[in-house]
C-alpha cells in the first residue's frame, strides 16, 4: 500500500490582491512536482478603496465574497481538499480586514492569512530559487529582487547570496504619489514625479546597501510576464532575460497609448492596462540605479512559492531552507546597530546547544529553535540607545523592523523572548505578552528562560564558556564546565540571578559545575 506521502494531492492557492483575486488549482507530486489543472484571475477594486479611505467598501466585499464563491465550486469539482488562500496589501491596509475576512470564512469556508511583507519577501525568494535552480548561482551574486505590485513594491538584496536588506515600500501601479491620477495626468509629469519618489527610495536603501554593487537585476511580477511575453515569442524555460534597450523601448512605446489602446492591442483587463506604464516605469527607474544591462524575470508568482511550499510539506522532499537567510537578516539588523558581534555570537551558539540537549523537556520544534537563535543575535541591540533597560530598547527596535523570512507572529515571539532575556518576569500587566496565544506565550517562557542562562554563561563578554555538559538529576540541572576554563566565578553568580525564570519554567534550578560529569 502506497504511503501518504508518495501520493499525488490536488491543492489550491488563492491570492486576494489589491486589483484581482487568483486562484491556482494544482496537483503536486512526491518530489514536489506541480502539475497545474486551473488558474483563474477576477478583477475587484479593493485598492481604490483602502488606498483612499483606508477601508473595504461594502461593495467591494460583496464582490469579492462573490468572486470566491464561484472558486470555491471549482475546488468543489475537483475536490480539493488542502487550500491556503493568502491576502496581501490591500487587505492587509484595511481598517476593517477582519470584517472581510470573518464574512469569508462564515459564507464561504475559506479561511484567510493575511501576508506580511516578510512572509512575501520569503515566499517570493522561495519561488525565485525553484525558477532558477541550477541555471543561476545566486550564491555568487549582488541580487537585486524587485516586485512592483498594484498596492506595495517588495525589495530584497542580496550579497553573495545572502539577503542584506528585505523590504516593503508603500508603493505601486496602483498606490502612486498624490500628484499622480492614473488616465489624467501628464505622461511628462508622470515621469518626473515617479523619478523623485524613486529617488527617495533608492536613497534610502543605499543606506544599507551600494546599489552600484548590483550585478544581478530579477523582475517578479505580473506585469513584467507580461513584458516578457511581449518581447518574446515563445517561452518555454522557467525564467527569461530581457534586454535593458528593449524594455526601454517598450516603456516609450506604451507610454503613448491610452489605456484602451493597450486592452485592444494587449488583450489585457482594462486595470492592468490603466496601470502597466506606472508599474513598468518604476521597473525601469529601479533598473537605472544600477549598472546591469539584462533583466532576470522568472515565469513565477507568490502562488507558485505557496504551491512549492504545500508540495514539500505533504512530501517532506527537499523543503527549502532559508533559515541561514533570516540569521543573516538578524545579523544584518545588528550591526546596524552596533552590536557586541563575539557576544552576541557566543550567547546564540550556547542557547541552541542548551534548546538541543532540553529537546525532552521544551518540547518545541526547529521553529522555535530559530527564533530562539534569532532572538539571541538581537538581544542586545537595545544598548544603541541606552545601555539602562536596553532589553526594552531592544525589543521596541525589532517591533519596528524588517526581519526576512519572519511572520509578524514570530516576530512577536522573538520581541517579546528579546524583552525578557534580563530583569522583570513577563506579567498579566505586559499588553505585549498577553496579547499573545496561549501557546505562544508558554513559547516565549521558555525561550526566554534559556536565553537567560546563555546571556549568564557570557556574562562577562569574554566567551569563557563555549561548551557544556547538561546533567539532570532529582536536585535539577546541571551545566558542567571544563576546569580549563579557569575562574568561572562571574557567570556562577550571574546564572544564580538570572537563573530564577528557568527554575520557574522548567521547574527545578540549573547550576554550573565544573571538572568531570559525575553519573
Amino acid at each position: 500500500m502506497a504511503s501518504e506521502t508518495s501520493k499525488c494531492h490536488i491543492v489550491a492557492v488563492i491570492d486576494i490582491g489589491t486589483i484581482a483575486i487568483r486562484m491556482v488549482v494544482a496537483e503536486v507530486g512526491s518530489k514536489n512536482e506541480i502539475r497545474y489543472l486551473e488558474n483563474l484571475q477576477k478583477t475587484v477594486r479593493f485598492g481604490k478603496d483602502v488606498f483612499t479611505t483606508r477601508r473595504l467598501s461594502s461593495q467591494s466585499m460583496r464582490e469579492g465574497i462573490s468572486i470566491l464563491k464561484d472558486f470555491k465550486l471549482v475546488l468543489d469539482t475537483y475536490g480539493v481538499t488542502r487550500v491556503h488562500a493568502v491576502a496581501t496589501s490591500a487587505v492587509r491596509e484595511a481598517l476593517n480586514r477582519d470584517n472581510f475576512i470573518d464574512q469569508i470564512y462564515v459564507r464561504t469556508g475559506l479561511d484567510v492569512e493575511i501576508l506580511d511583507g516578510p512572509e512575501e519577501n520569503r515566499l517570493e525568494l522561495i519561488a525565485v530559487d525553484h525558477a532558477l535552480e541550477d541555471k543561476i548561482d545566486l550564491a555568487n551574486k549582488n541580487c537585486l529582487i524587485v516586485e512592483v505590485g498594484s498596492g506595495s513594491t517588495e525589495l530584497i538584496l542580496m550579497k553573495q547570496g545572502q539577503v542584506e536588506v528585505a523590504r516593503t515600500l508603500p508603493l505601486g501601479s496602483v498606490r502612486l504619489p498624490e500628484e499622480i491620477e492614473v488616465g489624467k495626468t501628464d505622461i511628462a509629469v508622470m515621469q518626473r514625479v515617479l523619478k523623485r519618489n524613486i529617488r527617495d527610495v533608492v536613497m534610502y536603501a543605499a543606506r544599507e546597501y551600494n546599489l552600484n554593487e548590483v550585478d544581478t537585476f530579477i523582475a517578479l511580477g505580473g506585469d513584467m510576464r507580461f513584458l516578457a511575453h511581449q518581447l518574446i515569442d515563445s517561452i518555454e524555460d522557467r525564467y527569461v532575460e530581457l534586454d535593458k534597450k528593449a524594455v526601454s523601448g517598450f516603456v516609450t512605446r506604451i507610454s503613448k497609448m491610452t489605456p484602451e489602446e493597450i486592452t485592444k492591442e494587449a488583450g489585457i483587463p482594462y486595470a492592468q492596462a490603466e496601470t502597466l506604464y506606472a508599474a513598468l516605469l518604476y521597473y525601469l527607474y529601479f533598473l537605472n540605479e544600477t549598472k546591469v544591462e539584462k533583466i532576470i524575470v522568472p515565469m513565477i508568482s507568490i502562488r507558485d512559492g505557496l504551491l512549492l511550499e504545500m508540495s514539500q510539506l505533504l512530501s517532506g522532499y527537499k523543503r527549502t531552507d532559508l533559515s541561514k537567510q533570516v540569521l543573516n537578516s538578524a545579523r544584518h539588523l545588528s550591526e546596524k546597530y552596533q552590536y557586541d558581534k563575539t557576544h552576541a555570537t557566543c550567547v546564540a551558539g550556547l542557547a541552541v546547544k542548551l534548546f538541543d540537549a532540553m529537546q525532552v523537556d521544551h518540547g518545541l520544534k526547529t521553529r522555535e529553535r530559530l527564533l530562539l537563535e534569532v532572538s539571541a543575535i538581537l538581544h542586545d541591540i537595545g544598548t544603541f540607545i541606552s545601555p539602562s533597560s536596553h532589553h526594552k530598547h531592544s525589543s521596541y527596535i525589532i517591533d519596528a523592523s524588517d526581519i526576512f523570512g519572519l511572520r509578524k507572529s514570530d516576530k512577536n515571539i522573538v520581541s517579546n523572548v528579546v524583552r525578557y532575556h534580563r530583569r522583570a518576569l513577563p506579567k498579566l500587566t505586559h499588553v505585549p505578552y498577553v496579547s499573545l496565544s496561549k501557546q505562544d506565550r508558554a513559547t516565549v517562557s521558555k525561550l526566554a528562560a534559556i536565553l537567560r542562562v546563555a546571556d549568564a554563561l557570557d556574562h562577562s563578554h569574554q566567551q569563557k564558556i563555549r561548551q557544556f555538559t547538561l546533567k539532570r538529576s532529582e536536585q535539577g540541572y546541571f551545566l558542567w564546565i571544563d576546569k580549563e576554563v579557569g575562574d568561572i566565578a562571574l557567570e556562577r553568580e550571574s546564572l544564580k540571578l538570572k537563573g530564577k525564570m528557568f527554575s520557574d519554567v522548567f521547574g527545578a534550578p540549573i547550576q554550573l559545575r565544573q571538572g568531570v560529569p559525575t553519573k
